[in-house]
């Protein structure tokens, strides 16, 4: 699988960066790209398998309240390139939601605060949040590629676990919130949208080439660590596979579910 889109709208992103660098200097350029896209790097690396062990030790112990079987279906590929770019405008949704609620609260920037200042306090913070909170959205990302499935025993279906809970951390208010800071920001309407574009134009890149360069590198042994775990072995003993005997449904946006035979039908064929 190429990742060539995500690639080439990474490196059109990183142009007005590019261009920055090349007045102040390589230097400042390199330390740009080390805190944009290899400090998540880092921490993702470092996090995100240790949680997702962690979700599956929690699995298995609360296995009889959840009502719920977990087991690691058969890989049938990493996500097509639309499905990687929706993730990635998740991700920017939920790093400028945090980043416009949590900016005036945490700082001492008010509506008269020149907008050159405003932009670098809201771009740290926003870094700081695509390292750390949003691991979260990796580890979902990682659980659901790496072929957990969670088959609902009443309903007869199979879902992705908590595959709502990315599209709520990205929800729709987040745009709304971070307009209302721009304006609050900005003044008026000039300066709202000179200061809304340089932040966009300034996380942009992390939000695309972070992401990617961790599917190509990364996930991949991450994904094969979890899946030869203690933990998913013990819940492969727990939980035993079922069979799907129906078309899978699927839809870009939604998690794959399968409908399944009951324990009645499967003991009469």
């Amino acid at each position: 699988m190429t990742y060539r889109t995500e690639y080439a709208l990474g490196i059109l992103s990183l142009i007005p960066l590019l261009e920055t660098g090349a007045t102040r200097g390589l230097g400042w350029l390199l330390t740009i790209l080390v805190l944009y896209i290899g400090v998540p790097l880092l921490i993702w690396s470092l996090v995100v398998d240790r949680l997702a062990s962690l979700v599956l030790r929690m699995v298995c112990r609360f296995r009889e309240s959840s009502g719920h079987q977990y087991y690691f279906e058969r890989q049938v590929g990493m996500p097509g390139v639309s499905r990687r770019i929706l993730r990635d405008l998740r991700v920017l949704a939920f790093v400028f939601l945090l980043s416009a609620l949590i900016v005036p609260q945490v700082t001492d920037i008010t509506p008269g605060t020149p907008l050159v200042i405003v932009s670098n306090v809201f771009i740290y913070v926003a870094i700081f949040l695509l390292a750390v909170p949003s691991s979260v959205h990796v580890l979902l990302w990682v659980l659901e590629d790496s072929g957990l499935r969670c088959h609902n025993t009443k309903r007869l279906t199979v879902t992705v676990p908590a595959a709502w809970a990315s599209r709520w951390l990205a929800s729709i208010g987040s745009i709304g919130v971070f307009i209302s800071f721009a304006v609050e920001m900005g003044g008026n309407l000039d300066r709202a949208v000179s200061l809304a574009f340089t932040l966009f134009v300034s996380l942009l890149p992390s939000c695309i080439l972070a992401p990617t360069l961790f599917y190509r590198r990364l996930e991949p042994g991450i994904i094969t660590k979890i899946r030869q775990s203690k933990a998913a072995q013990t819940m492969a003993h727990l939980f035993p596979q079922p069979a799907p005997t129906g078309p899978i449904i699927s839809s870009p946006t939604a998690p794959t579910v399968h409908m399944f035979k009951g324990p009645e039908e499967t003991r009469k064929s």
